[in-house]
């Protein structure tokens, strides 16, 4: 059945999305200011099931590029309504209703403004699960759902992708030509085909994760509160990885990435042990040696121990007490498309950020999807 989202739900799904991004997916609170200064007290957002969908057009909308530069340069909050109503009139086809692209970080609140501002309902999901950065990365792509055509905004310019061959690279180049980053809309696809190609319920998901987290309350409440969410969700299971303290930190930029690794030194009943976890900007490996291992797909989600409250990958700091946390992917991501793109293959993660036999086939060239 359909619910709303209120005006006071905004900072719960903001808090949530970036607990679903494993550390990534952009400042959410740069989307929720645009929604909390449009809407009322008394607004609210329709958002629909994937049960309820059925013939409506449903058209994913997200914003791309630097979320450090639209922090500098902060959006109107009219470029998604821009995009959305460019790609009405190049593909002749009205949207009856928009969903994420990602539920991870700033991309699970965009759709909401789209929404509040053109007076559409939300679908509760998405085309991730999480966040990754590629456009090749979200299930719609893998569904067969077309890209094109695809239209994008900036604060002044309008930019329409027709032609299917290199899209993510022409989208990119529009960006860094603009502002540093832009919105957009694509994938456009009949209900009863989106329902199959999405990953249902995040956007409730979201919320709730948000709720638990705002809770007064200890993290290993909270915790414990965190698994019962994700049990009745289409993730796997969430297990508790480490606690620990940050000994050291190394960062640095590639191709526009922040890249980079952290050591944890055990705490409690991690006291002996050390672990590491590679990132490009988002977590992507987590290992103790000769014992826990994880990587994307799977959601990696660093929490600070005292709050519970998920850190992002820009926000780590040497001496920080933390708590990881893992989380089984949805099922789609175990397909061997959706592998071969989100996989540690695809990140090139180096070798001393696997576990040896993963390491090993790697060397050896096997196909380990």
């Amino acid at each position: 059945m359909s619910w709303f989202i209120h005006k006071e739900d905004i900072a719960y799904i903001s808090a949530g999305a970036k607990f679903l991004s494993s550390g990534g997916g952009g400042d959410t609170k740069i989307a929720a200011y645009l929604l909390l200064s449009a809407m009322e007290e008394d607004d609210v957002i329709e958002v629909k099931t994937a049960v309820e969908m059925a013939d409506e057009w449903v058209v994913p909308v997200a914003a791309a590029g630097s979320t450090v530069l639209m922090k500098e340069d902060l959006p109107a909050g009219e470029e998604i309504v821009k995009a959305l109503k460019e790609y009405e009139s190049v593909s002749g086809r009205k949207a009856d209703a928009v969903i994420s692209m990602e539920i991870g970080g700033i991309n699970a609140l965009t759709p909401l403004l789209a929404a509040f501002k053109c007076h559409l309902p939300v679908i509760d999901g998405d085309g991730m699960g999480r966040s990754f950065p590629e456009l090749e990365m979200v299930h719609f792509y893998h569904a067969g759902i077309p890209a094109v055509p695809l239209a994008a905004c900036s604060k002044d310019e309008t930019l329409v992708i027709n032609e299917a061959k290199h899209v993510s690279r022409t989208l990119k180049e529009f960006m860094f030509q603009q502002d540093g980053y832009c919105h957009f809309a694509c994938f456009g696809a009949a209900g009863s085909r989106m329902r199959a190609a999405m990953v249902p319920g995040t956007l409730k998901l979201a919320l709730e994760i948000g709720k638990i987290l705002a809770q007064n309350a200890s993290i290993w409440v909270k915790v414990q509160q965190l698994r019962h969410a994700f049990f009745q969700s289409v993730y796997g299971e969430m297990e508790i990885a480490f606690a620990g303290k940050i000994r050291a930190i190394n960062r640095w930029f590639e191709e526009k990435m922040l890249v980079g690794a952290l050591e944890l030194a055990g705490q409690m009943e991690y006291h002996k042990q050390r672990a590491k976890l590679y990132f490009q900007n988002e977590f992507l490996s987590f290992q103790i040696p000769d014992a826990c291992h994880c990587t994307t797909p799977d959601l990696i989600i660093f929490v600070h121990y005292e709050t519970g409250l998920p850190v992002a990958v820009s926000e780590l700091r040497e001496g920080m007490m933390a708590m990881v946390l893992t989380v089984k992917a949805p099922g789609l991501y175990q397909t061997k498309k959706m592998l071969a793109q989100t996989g540690p293959e695809m990140f090139r993660i180096p070798n001393q950020f696997l576990q040896k036999e993963t390491a090993g086939r790697r060397q050896q060239g096997e196909n380990w999807h």
